[in-house]
């Protein structure tokens, strides 16, 4: 018959076994971690893209170059625009386009900008603002007194 291992021999032996797995495993991780030059790299993940559209090439001008011209913002000469009813050419996109800066149509817009009506424009913008803040300012003092009176 064999001889039976008592309780604290085969606890010794277990966690001889685990001690020598964790020197394993320490060994494998630092084998991991170096990387063989010579080995190629790994392939990553690629993401999927959608296919883009091919951007369209446009003959002329648009209100980039009209507003570099003029020496201003693009988002001012489209404001201008606007508020002077100017109708985009393409009405599907929503965009102003022109043949070139000989265009009628620019000159008369560099012609009006240069004359002061983008800054007059601007000015009456903002006081159409102020007056607005101003009203709801009043209305909001003539509330809180009427609260007041009521008290």
């Amino acid at each position: 018959m064999p001889k039976r291992k008592s309780a604290e021999d085969e606890i010794d032996d277990l966690v001889d076994d685990l001690e020598e797995l964790d020197e394993d495993e320490d060994v494998e991780e630092i084998e991991e971690d170096e990387e063989d030059p010579d080995e190629a790299p790994k392939a990553r993940r690629t993401r999927k893209t959608k296919a883009r559209k091919a951007k369209v090439e446009r003959e002329g001008i648009g209100t980039k170059e009209v507003a570099e011209f003029l020496g201003i913002e693009p988002r001012q000469l489209r404001m201008f625009l606007r508020a002077r009813e100017f109708q985009p050419k393409d009405n599907r996109e929503g965009r102003y386009h022109w043949s070139s800066l000989e265009d009628p149509e620019v000159k008369r817009i560099v012609k009006e900008v240069q004359a002061g009506e983008l800054e007059k424009l601007n000015k009456e913008k903002l006081a159409s603002l102020k007056g607005r803040s101003e009203k709801k300012t009043t209305a909001k003092k003539t509330t809180a007194k009427k609260r007041k009176v009521a008290k």
